[in-house]
């Protein structure tokens, strides 16, 4: 059975998703008025730094927000100067692209976008974009000579993977309200003063279940009345197939976090140590350039069987270790030191099985090599802050 359940935590929303008892996905939302990805705001140049390629921008937070030069497309800008650049003082609209990091600025785009579960509406150029993971042909050539039709701006609009084989109407009626919220934006985001949202981008909780390919959840269980008007809402608008499975709890009622254990679990993921079946162990080592995972034999018997026994254990390994780049939102470089072997092909069976047990990872993750020295190099795209920022910077009582 698949199951997702939403509660709050001190500051945050935390959200987590199970196929039966185990634990497949985990996110902390933080409340309402902080950055967070897809915000739209009326900004204000307030420095520009060509030493780094970019400028500080505000955006009416405490920080400063960073716009790097290569994301300045087509900005929407209230003055536009000879030269076709930014200056000083220039007040435009930006998107948020990262929250804000534990040593960095949060970064923002020019070309904003509207995203919805089949559509992806990106201001800048008029055209259309089809993911790269839907292959029939007839069919995209099909949805693009419908899809161009419905354009009435300088927009692009990017048919997302769930678009494939959806009901027409659904993928219409959300066309319908991305141009909406745009033509909107494009009218009067100008007219107000720097600083002001003008579009709250979804929260991570319902960022899940927009973006979400899997099977469709038999149960979401929410017990908190103000998150469960805010799911009706969104399902009915984005995920009508999901509305049926919606169940709200009393909130007298025994709470949905220890129910399903999740201080255990949130503690678990926060950890340096990841037992293994085989008795085997990982270490998890977040450092501020990479995350450092190291394979341990441990208590595991794995030595008597030799070469063998060594892979089974880094296969055993490897399928924890896309489960926990996942849960724990780890992003950027990963360096792994698997326990080392001597046969080519045992090494090549081992990069072979990571990169399948990571290519459903939705943050994107690339499996790059295996180093002289055996240790493998894995990148994975941040799209949000790790799982331990959050929780410490949210809850009131870290697990």
């Amino acid at each position: 059975m698949n199951t997702r359940i939403y509660y709050r935590e001190g500051k945050a929303v935390v959200s987590a998703a199970f196929a039966d008892a185990e634990l497949t996905e985990v996110t902390v939302s933080g409340p309402e008025g902080e950055l967070r990805p897809g915000d739209i705001f009326v900004a204000q140049v307030r420095k520009m730094t060509p030493g780094i390629a970019g400028a500080f921008v505000y955006c009416g937070a405490e920080k400063d927000c960073f716009l790097k030069t290569d994301k300045i497309g087509k900005p929407l800008v209230r003055q536009v100067h000879d030269d076709g650049k930014l200056h000083q003082g220039d007040e435009l609209i930006v998107q948020v692209e990262c929250e804000e990091g534990k040593n960095k600025p949060a970064t923002v785009v020019t070309d904003i976008s509207l995203t919805g579960v089949y559509l992806v509406l990106i201001h800048g150029t008029k055209g259309i974009r089809i993911s790269s993971k839907i292959t029939d042909e007839a069919w995209k050539k099909q949805m693009k000579s419908e899809v161009f039709a419905w354009i009435d701006g300088e927009y692009t609009l990017m048919l997302r993977t769930n678009a494939y084989a959806a009901d027409p109407a659904l993928v219409r009626r959300e066309f319908e309200v991305l141009s909406e919220r745009y033509q909107k934006i494009v009218a009067t985001g100008l007219m107000r003063t720097p600083g002001t949202r003008l579009y709250a981008g979804l929260p991570a909780y319902l960022c899940d279940i927009r973006d979400d390919k899997q099977a469709v959840p038999d149960r979401i269980l929410v017990q908190d009345p103000e998150i469960a008007a805010e799911m009706q809402d969104f399902l009915t608008t984005f995920r009508p197939e999901y509305a049926k499975g919606l169940a709200v709890k009393d909130p007298s009622d025994y709470p949905l976090s220890a129910e399903f254990d999740m201080k255990k679990r949130l503690s678990e993921l926060t950890g340096r140590k990841v037992w293994l079946k085989s008795g085997a162990y990982l270490i998890i080592d977040p450092t501020e350039a990479m995350t450092v995972i190291d394979v341990n034999t441990g208590k595991g018997s794995v030595g008597k069987n030799g070469d063998k026994g060594f892979l089974s254990c880094n296969l055993e390994a490897a399928k924890e270790i896309a489960r926990q780049m996942r849960l724990r939102n780890l992003s950027g470089i990963i360096m792994i030191d698997f326990i080392n072997m001597k046969d080519a092909a045992d090494n090549s069976a081992l990069m072979e099985a990571l990169k399948e047990y990571t290519r459903t990872d939705p943050a994107g993750v690339r499996v790059v090599d295996m180093t002289p020295l055996g240790l493998v190099e894995v990148t994975r795209t941040k799209v949000r802050r790790p799982l331990a920022e959050d929780l410490r910077k949210f809850t009131e009582n870290n697990p």
